[in-house]
């Protein structure tokens, strides 16, 4: 693949059913860009106003040690060149482009779009398919079989039933390494090997601790029919990794991975897994059932609960916190919902109750019930799920699609038709991972994912704690030692309040994005069992300038309105910082509940708009036009036990 490298590929757009890969040129025939089409994309980008978008960068913070940790900005979730459908879409940006992104450097697509984020990271984690791995070094190689040859002349030059032909073949069970790619399944392995060891050897040489983290890591991605996946992020603490990474061809469900984790990743290697697109797995995420219909036994639930403290429960291709419809009532859970909800009998293409986190949290409390340990007890972090090559960059402003070629410039994005979770019209630039750790080292920031004191971000910086206990001050929210005492005598989210609790205080703690809107008020969501049944609620319970939550809990609308003209937002109301100690009033020593926090900022301009700005058209009236950009944090939970 290094020749084509430099030169402008033919590649395959074209719109299949409301499909993801859309052209102006609305049929279903296969179009080719020349590269004379790719250059009328670069005139048509350089026609794009982005002097309209936000200017303000800004360096990285170092910050020290600090035994009250410190908030550590990232994505774990990023596609670069090696990931087979990323390289198909039209990405060049390999693994040194892509660690430079996260440091601050600007990167572009190839129609030309430029590509920046304010800040840069704290950490990264680079996680290409790892079924993907044996594709460079094959591909690259001079002397190879003609089959071989063949499809990798395919590979640069691809069509639609090409690329059709590769992904339904993937759906078969169990799945086999692809016959025309190595002459045998050691081949393959031995090239696949190679590729992983120059991905830890990048994460290795970008890693500088005190400074920036790179996690040596992949994505393991097993495809379910309709587009449909049980994927998970493998990261690894530190350089000490198998010599192979597991993937679909090795491990045919997850519980097969895990095992293989387990039995392959022994100290002082160690990993974990995330989750990622829960509502894309057709119900599979929180069912207990495998990838093959087979369900889970005590053991399994076990082997799930030591490997996978964390889910990444928002990302481009929309939110897995909740839905209306699958199990959620409350209206904060229709943000960027991008999968329909099930009806009665859809098993396929939909979102249905066992496909979003919350629900999975909910599981978790009748396992407990039933098992006598909590499996499901997860944190929350959010990734972009970029396959452009730049993490982090989940402002609206600066959405160029996550698809190369498929999605840019801006006139083609907002083309895109409405109606399918195929369609980049209905995605989003995804979301960051906060982690608090002492300091930004591997070590300091896998042991706070293990004990899941992380959240997740749609993509703003917001500083988000939670803490809960029964011995918690009431005058926290005014103290200048505030989190000391939290964590003194309070447990941070992710962890467990002590079963021996007679009653709950909930100390939440909010600082807004200096880039970003601020904020307009802090919601508490709890579930918990009461009489054999699952139940949730959400309320507000701190709202911006000085109002107050009714008798409904609820906070008034505080009036922050946006400009569409040139996406102002208001200013002056809001609040920079949102602190309460909250009691629960309905608290039950005697119920297995959980708590997690909910901040929402003022609204502000989505993508669509800012590129409804950039062409000079109005934004379009079958998609918001503004979005509350939020944050959530961990769970904390009462009676329960891993």
């Amino acid at each position: 693949m290094t020749a084509a490298r430099n030169i402008a590929i033919a590649l395959f757009v074209t719109l299949v059913a409301g499909g993801y890969f859309f052209y102006q040129k609305m049929d279903s025939r296969v179009i080719r860009l020349t590269p004379e089409v790719i250059a009328g994309l670069r005139a048509q980008t350089a026609t794009q106003d982005e002097t309209s978008a936000p200017q303000h960068r800004e360096g990285r913070t170092l910050t020290g040690h600090n035994p009250l940790r410190n908030a550590y900005f990232g994505d774990l979730h990023v596609h670069t060149s090696l990931s087979f459908d990323s390289y198909l879409f039209g990405n060049r940006n390999d693994l040194d482009a892509a660690y430079r992104f996260a440091s601050g450097a600007d990167l572009a697509i190839e129609t030309g779009e430029a590509l920046r984020i304010s800040r840069p990271l704290d950490f990264v984690a680079i996680t290409d398919h790892a079924e993907s791995f044996a594709l460079p070094n094959v591909c690259d190689q001079v002397n190879i079989a003609d089959s071989q040859r063949e499809f990798c002349e395919k590979f640069e030059s691809p069509s639609v039933f090409f690329f059709q032909k590769l992904r339904n073949s993937a759906v078969n069970r169990p799945p086999k390494r692809l016959s025309d790619m190595c002459p045998t399944a050691e081949a393959c392995i031995q090239a696949e090997n190679s590729t992983w060891a120059m991905i830890t050897a990048a994460a290795d040489r970008y890693n500088q601790p005190g400074e920036f983290t790179a996690f040596a890591a992949y994505e393991y991605s097993p495809v379910l029919p309709e587009a449909g996946k049980v994927h998970r992020n493998v990261i690894f603490r530190n350089s000490q990794v198998p010599e192979h990474a597991f993937s679909a061809y090795d491990a045919i469900t997850v519980l097969d991975l895990w095992r293989s984790l387990e039995n392959e990743c022994q100290a002082p290697c160690e990993a974990l897994t995330i989750p990622h697109n829960m509502n894309k797995m057709w119900g599979v995420a929180y069912s207990g059932l495998t990838i093959d219909g087979d369900p889970y036994t005590a053991d399994d639930w076990a082997l799930r609960g030591r490997s996978e403290p964390i889910a990444e429960m928002f990302q481009i291709k929309g939110a897995s916190e909740c839905a209306i419809g699958a199990g959620a009532v409350d209206e904060e859970c229709n943000f960027e919902q991008a999968i329909p909800i099930c009806e009665e009998g859809e098993t396929l293409a939909c979102a249905g109750t066992h496909s979003f986190a919350r629900e999975g949290l909910k599981k978790g409390l009748t396992l407990q019930a039933e098992l006598g340990f909590n499996p499901l007890r997860f944190g929350f972090v959010a990734a972009t799920d970029t396959h452009n090559g730049n993490p982090g960059d989940a402002e609206e402003w600066d959405f160029r699609g996550a698809s190369g070629l498929f999605n840019s410039p801006a006139k083609r994005r907002l083309s895109a038709p409405k109606g399918s979770f195929k369609s980049s019209i209905e995605r989003n630039p995804g979301g960051l991972a906060v982690i608090w750790a002492e300091e930004n080292t591997r070590d300091t920031l896998f042991d706070a994912m293990k004990r899941r004191e992380t959240y997740s971000t749609s993509g703003t910086r917001i500083q988000l704690r939670l803490f809960a206990g029964p011995d918690l001050p009431t005058d926290l929210t005014g103290n200048s030692e505030s989190i000391e005492f939290a964590y003194e005598s309070g447990t941070t989210m992710g962890g467990i309040v002590p079963d021996t609790a007679t009653n709950l205080r909930i100390f939440v703690s909010a600082m807004r994005d200096p880039f970003s809107a601020p904020l307009q008020r802090i919601q508490l969501v709890k579930g918990w069992i009461e009489n054999g049944e699952t139940r949730e609620k959400v309320i507000d319970i701190a709202c911006s300038d000085g109002a107050t939550p009714d008798s409904t809990g609820k906070c008034p609308d505080n009036g922050a309105r946006v400009d569409l003209a040139d996406c102002a937002y208001s200013e002056e109301t809001g609040a920079a910082q949102l602190s309460v100690v909250w009691e629960d009033p309905a608290f039950n020593p005697d119920e297995a509940a959980f708590y997690y926090a909910r901040v929402l900022e003022n609204p502000t301009c989505r993508w669509s708009t800012w590129d409804a700005l950039r062409t000079g058209r109005e934004p379009r009236d079958d998609v918001p036009a503004i979005i509350q950009e939020r944050a959530w944090s961990s769970p904390v939970w009462f009676r329960s036990t891993d």
